[in-house]
């Protein structure tokens, strides 16, 4: 299991996720609070200034109405003490004479607002009164704000970050990182390890979960092992009770085979019918052939076979195997032709078992050949590194979705095959199981009534 490092852990996953929405979502808050306050403040900087028009009116309403400068003076440099006003302009009427303070105020920022106030004394329109006065203090102020508002928020999700983190770290982490410790100590050593968690949330549920499946797979894993025993008790119980029967077997069949043959040979010599001895030493001979097949087939599924992996002459086991199988192919006309050229001369294997996969595959296509043509090929491969062997016949052939039943123990192409060919249909599963043992693999084309080929590839060493 790859280690997980703690910056792509759950925890910091999470973080990554949250911090940015919540940062996402106190910035909109605060710019949506910005956004609130500058609208309100301009429209209550506008009524404050209405109103102090309104209040101070009068008072610049009487020294214009008495003509004192000093005290038109006066009253705009009380306007002018606040902050929110940046100059005040006075202007009389009729004589169109105009006062300002603290400055010109055509010099004035183009920021700035302007409210203007007609001053009437007694009914009669005697000036006009102009206040200029600019937001810029409040924004000062609000700027202010803003920026102690988002450290303050930063101050908030950093926090907040560390103590989800933490929670994240004892709440999720912690439960995970115990689960993943024991899946490794079973990678690793092999030992189911139980999680120890007590929640009873979510993930106790889940390590709830695991614990009783580790504990159900070590149940699983006992029966298992005691099956297996068993299993192997019986193999090895049945291994030997088919050798110690064919044992058993092979005595009498010998003895009757060879009694046959010397009753054969004595009614032979009195010109009499050797028909009868004839089937009774056929029949013994084709038990013993079944015996040693059931044997071998029980052998191969206990594993028993022992290799004996010696260089061999090719052409010794070609005469030695068609020496064997010649009788076979003249019993129903068959020819047998042998297609080799000499190359190779020597293969390294067990030659005891390829002759016996030869004559397995040999004996089958004379078989299901009649009046036709075996041919036996060796010559070097093509394809890959070895020796190609082929078994090629005239026969019935085999259709193709019945191929894949060919190599199962106890089976032949149909059971209407079985009933007028006989046999056990051990021979090709024996030839594919040791045909695996030497390293090769039997491959077989057929085409129905034109014939089949089975071919196999052996490495030059075992």
């Amino acid at each position: 299991m790859t280690p997980t490092s703690k910056f792509s852990g759950i925890s910091w996953k999470f973080l990554k996720l949250l911090i940015p929405v919540i940062t996402l979502a106190a910035a909109l808050v605060l710019a949506i609070y910005t956004f609130w306050k500058m609208t309100s403040a301009e429209v209550a900087l506008a009524e404050k200034i209405e109103t102090i028009a309104d209040v101070h009116s009068l008072a610049v309403s009487h020294p214009i109405w008495t003509v004192d400068i000093d005290g038109i003076t006066r009253s705009i440099q009380t306007l002018a003490l606040y902050p929110e006003i940046s100059c005040v302009e006075v202007v009389e009427l009729p004589a169109n004479r105009d006062h300002q303070w603290p400055e010109r105020c055509n010099t004035i920022n183009s920021d700035e607002q302007l409210l203007s106030k007609d001053l009437v004394l007694e009914g009669q329109s005697i000036g006009q009164l102009n206040l200029y006065y600019s937001i810029k203090p409040f924004l000062t102020a609000l700027k202010q704000e803003v920026l102690i508002g988002a450290s303050f928020i930063l101050l908030l999700v950093f926090v907040g970050g560390v103590i989800a983190y933490a929670a994240l770290q004892l709440i999720v982490e912690r439960p995970v990182r115990k689960l993943i410790s024991s899946i490794e100590t079973f990678e690793k050593v092999g030992i189911r390890k139980p999680v120890n968690w007590s929640s009873q949330d979510e993930l106790g549920s889940v390590i709830n979960a695991y614990n009783s499946m580790i504990l159900q797979v070590e149940d699983n894993t006992n029966q298992l092992i005691t099956a297996r025993e068993q299993a192997e008790s019986a193999r090895d119980i049945k291994s030997r009770f088919l050798a110690n029967m064919s044992h058993e077997l092979r005595t009498p069949l010998n003895a009757v085979i060879g009694i046959t043959e010397m009753l054969r040979e004595e009614v032979g010599d009195a010109d009499a019918d050797t028909e009868p001895y004839d089937r009774i030493a056929g029949s013994g001979r084709h038990l013993l052939n079944l015996i040693d097949e059931i044997l071998d087939f029980s052998k191969l599924e206990a594993g028993q076979i022992r290799l004996a992996i010696e260089d061999m002459s090719i052409i010794e086991l070609l005469e030695d195997v068609c020496a064997t199988a010649q009788p076979l192919a003249d019993k129903r006309g068959n020819v047998l032709v042998q297609n080799y050229s000499g190359e190779p001369a020597m293969l390294m294997t067990d030659a005891f078992r390829l002759r016996q996969i030869l004559i397995n595959l040999l004996s089958n296509a004379c078989k299901f050949t009649e009046s036709g043509t075996i041919t036996l090929t060796v010559c070097p491969s093509t394809t890959k590194p070895g020796v190609l062997f082929s078994v090629r016949d005239t026969g019935i052939g085999i259709p193709e979705d019945r191929i894949d039943m060919l190599f199962r123990e106890f089976s032949q192409a149909d059971t209407s095959t079985t009933r007028e060919y006989g046999g056990t249909g051990l021979g090709l599963a024996i030839s594919d199981k040791l045909c695996k043992l030497l390293r090769g693999e039997i491959r077989v084309k057929s085409t129905p009534g034109e014939g089949s080929e089975f071919s196999f590839i052996l490495p030059n060493a075992v």
